[in-house]
């Protein structure tokens, strides 16, 4: 297998009955994937690029293209809108949230660069340093879900909407 061979991308979600678990897992993903991202820059910076190393980067590079639309598309387009306009609390929530976004974004179009040129991550410290920027502002994100937003959306949120929200979801995919 060649450096520039590509794997299809392998949605994190399988079961799209609840929305709200379609966002845990995905989670569960992005705090797995940001493990994989800096042990590889790591890597790279400490003893080079080899065949493996550029594979890997090529696999992370393509899942966090797609798994970060899709994750912030189902959040913005499907979860907020269901909970918008309830508090106060949640409208604050819903706000850092969506900049969260936009940081991630940010970040992440910064690292991209790296990733799909991963000769160049060896000699500079600054690769390093974006793929930390990252993944921390990724796993933050992740807690303040996690601990603040799910258990308040939980509270609002019907069995049904939750369904509905999975739903929906399947059908962004397809």
């Amino acid at each position: 297998m060649s450096a520039g061979a590509t794997t299809p991308f392998v949605d994190p979600a399988s079961d799209f009955s609840d929305g709200l678990q379609v966002l845990q897992t995905y989670h569960g993903s992005f705090l797995q994937h940001g493990r994989q991202l800096l042990a590889l820059m790591e890597a790279i910076m400490a003893q080079g690029l080899d065949e493996q190393r550029a594979l890997e980067a090529g696999r992370l590079s393509r899942y966090y293209a797609e798994i970060t639309r899709l994750h912030h598309r189902d959040e913005e387009r499907i979860v907020f809108p269901l909970i918008l306009n309830k508090s106060f609390v949640i409208d604050g929530m819903i706000e850092r949230l969506a900049l969260d976004h936009e940081d991630i974004e940010a970040a992440w179009a910064e690292l991209y660069g790296a990733l799909q040129a991963p000769e160049h991550i060896m000699s500079s410290e600054q690769s390093l340093i974006g793929a930390r920027r990252f993944e921390r502002g990724l796993r933050e994100h992740i807690e303040r879900e996690d601990l603040d937003f799910f258990p308040e959306i939980e509270r609002w949120l019907s069995p049904d909407q939750c369904a509905e929200a999975g739903r929906r979801m399947a059908q962004l995919r397809r």
